[in-house]
């Protein structure tokens, strides 16, 4: 008994050892295929300026590696916007019992985002008023604190909301590696999540 007892410590520790070893191989696996994403999507940017460069007669490759990194940058969030326009076909909101939500947009990597997060995304991606792109409507932010409000029972203000759709597009990105402007702001009709309105949220 003495000598059982002795090696099933031994065995637990190599056991647990083995399973922390497989996390840290995991975590390196899922920072490599953001990265990979990431490049993907900076390939994808060049190409479809390229492609309109060629579109417009321009066979100059000022549109490219002439631009200045400040111009650069504006032309990356000028196609993330243009892509982002076409909407996303489905969008997953999967409440956890930790009180966090997993979610996935398209066919995208599954990510987690906190309750506040997750409850303004859904907001953002119901019916607001009527869109004539077969998107989902615009909300105003006015709209969007009562919504939140009713879902978390707490009393929001502009601001509030304001740096929830900038924490918002921040963690889609960097949690999901989706379109940050799939979170779409309009100082006159207000803001919504460009989901088409055929699919349904999974609230």
């Amino acid at each position: 008994m003495l000598t059982r007892d002795r090696e099933c410590p031994d065995k637990s520790e190599d056991l647990l050892a083995k399973i922390q070893d497989l996390a840290r191989c995991h975590r390196n696996l899922l920072s490599r295929l953001s990265n990979a994403e990431l490049l993907a999507d900076a390939i994808g940017f060049k190409l479809a300026r390229l492609e309109k460069c060629l579109e417009n007669g321009d066979l100059s490759l000022s549109c490219d590696h002439r631009a200045t990194p400040q111009k650069d940058r504006g032309q990356r969030r000028e196609d993330l916007r243009l892509m982002a326009e076409t909407g996303a076909t489905t969008l997953e909101i999967r409440p956890r019992s930790d009180g966090q939500s997993d979610v996935r947009i398209d066919a995208g990597k599954s990510f987690t985002l906190p309750p506040l997060l997750a409850d303004l995304l859904a907001v953002l991606a119901t019916h607001g008023v009527p869109a004539d792109d077969r998107l989902i409507g615009w909300k105003t932010i006015d709209e969007v604190a009562i919504l939140l409000g009713k879902k978390s029972g707490k009393v929001f203000t502009k601001h509030a909301i304001t740096q929830g759709l900038y924490r918002l597009r921040k963690e889609i990105f960097n949690r999901g590696g989706a379109n940050p402007y799939l979170i779409q702001t309009n100082r006159r009709r207000g803001v919504r999540f460009l989901l088409k309105q055929k699919s349904r949220t999974g609230e």
